[in-house]
Order: C-alpha cells, then structure tokens, then sequence
C-alpha cells in the first residue's frame, strides 16, 4: 500500500472516530436533557400539589366549620366517603376520620390505674380478635405511661443497640407507640385502626360511630365535660399516573391544623 493510501485510511478512521465521540455526546446530552425535564416535572408536580392540596385543606375545615360536632356530620360512620372535588384543574380525592372513634394515646401520659385498665383491655380484646401475639395490655400500658412521663429515665431503652431514649413527651405520631418496649411490627398493625395521637390528655370515644370493639371496651367509661374534637384529613391529588398524598390532623372546632404531613396517613 502507497504512503498517499495509508494516509488516507488513518484520515477515514479518525473521521469515524470523531464521528462516534460526537454521536455519543449527543446522545448522552439528549438523555440528560430528558432526565431533567422528567426531574423537573416531577419537582414542579410535587410543589403544584402541596400547594393544592393544601388549598383543599382549606376548603375542608370551612366545611367542619359549619359542623358543631360529630353528630352533626352528614355520614354516619367513622370514616367518611371519599369526598372527590377539583382545585385549579386537580383531582382531589378527601377522606375524613372522625378521631373520637379511636384511643388517644396521649391519655396515658400521666395516668391512673383505671385509665391504663381500659388501654390494657383494648390491648387484649385486639390480640384475642385478630389472633395476633400482643405484649400485655397491663404492661403496655404502664411502659407507655413511663415512655411519655418526662420525668423518668428508664434504663432499658439505654440497653438497646444503639442506645436510645424515651420519648419524656406526649406522642405526636401514634406509630411511636412502636418504639415503646414491649411492642413489635405485627402488634401495632393490628392495634393501629383503633389509636391515635393527638393534643392533650382527654379520649373522648363516640359510642355510637365506633367499632364494636371500641364501644364494648369503654362502654361505662365517663366522658369528659369538654371533648375535643379532631379529625384525620388524607388528600390524595393525581397528576396522569401519578399520585401525591397529604395528610393533616385537624383540630375541628376550632380550624385548626396541628400537624401535616405530605404522605398518606397511618394506618
């Protein structure tokens, strides 16, 4: 082969080459570009729905507002119906549960024997009925009272690997009755339609919209003279495929929202 010809072969392979390089490149920019048009997408979808549910939200406590108490509530369970409705051209999909049909866990902190007997006895009913290997009603109760009583260093959690501590507060989360000892993932799938956490040391129960399990536990129990009152609010907007959820726990009397999470609600 002449000279001539094999510099026109290596001036061919390098042509293909930088062929190749800028076909890669190119690739590679387009497949980023598409990354980051779905990254930002999804970021503006994400912050497009926080911002309607959050106007959802809003539009559900003017309706409590018109509602002086649970009895007044136009369904007639715990649970309302999925309450569907558009904001800025959003689907919106409400469910409302009426917390006066669960325990309030907060109203161990602090508690008597007569008041820990009656979580102790929801403890046991809820074992027996779902075949589920609960901890003892009695135990838990009083290792829930000692989790929140801000006043007590209980050596155990220090035992734990890693070393913890107890909570020394009222619970804000219901699913932090996981971390009181005693408790393991099962157990608190099978009492967690029956609790929840929120302000204060009351529990007043809604004999009438509860589940019978609930009724029979604290049927007799004294109710207190002023109930709070507050309710679950889950939001789920859909964008296409796509879904985003809210979750609010709200103080209904008083439009309140106490705490609010962008992820569905507990069980």
């Amino acid at each position: 082969m002449t000279p001539f010809r094999q510099q026109r072969g290596v001036a061919l392979i390098t042509a293909l080459l930088v062929v190749a390089l800028a076909v890669s490149a190119a690739v590679a920019m387009a497949m980023r570009g598409q990354v980051d048009v779905r990254r930002t997408s999804a970021v503006f979808e994400r912050d497009f729905s926080r911002q309607v549910s959050l106007g959802g939200e809003k539009m559900v406590l003017q309706l409590l507002e018109r509602v002086e108490s649970p009895e007044d509530l136009l369904w007639e369970t715990c649970r309302s119906p999925v309450l569907p409705f558009t904001v800025d051209g959003v689907r919106l999909q409400a469910t409302l549960d009426n917390m006066q049909c669960r325990y309030n866990l907060n109203a161990l902190a602090g508690a008597d024997e007569a008041e820990q007997g009656y979580f102790a006895r929801l403890v046991d009913r809820v074992g027996t009925e779902s075949g589920v290997s609960m901890p003892a009603g009695a135990q838990l109760a009083v290792a829930v009272t000692d989790w929140m009583n801000p006043e007590t260093d209980d050596p155990v959690y220090r035992l734990d690997e890693p070393s913890r501590l107890a909570g020394n507060r009222e619970m804000l989360l219901a699913s932090e009755l996981n971390s009181v000892v005693g408790m393991n993932t099962e157990a608190w799938q099978a009492l967690a339609p029956f609790v929840t956490a929120y302000p204060g040391q009351s529990s007043p129960i809604d004999l009438e919209r509860s589940p019978e399990l609930i009724k029979e536990v604290f049927e007799g129990r004294a109710a207190p003279e002023e109930a709070p009152w507050f309710m679950r609010l889950e939001l789920v907007a859909e964008f296409g495929e796509r879904r985003f959820y809210q979750c609010s726990l709200l103080d209904a009397p008083n439009g309140k929202v106490v705490l609010r999470e962008q992820t569905a609600c507990e069980p």
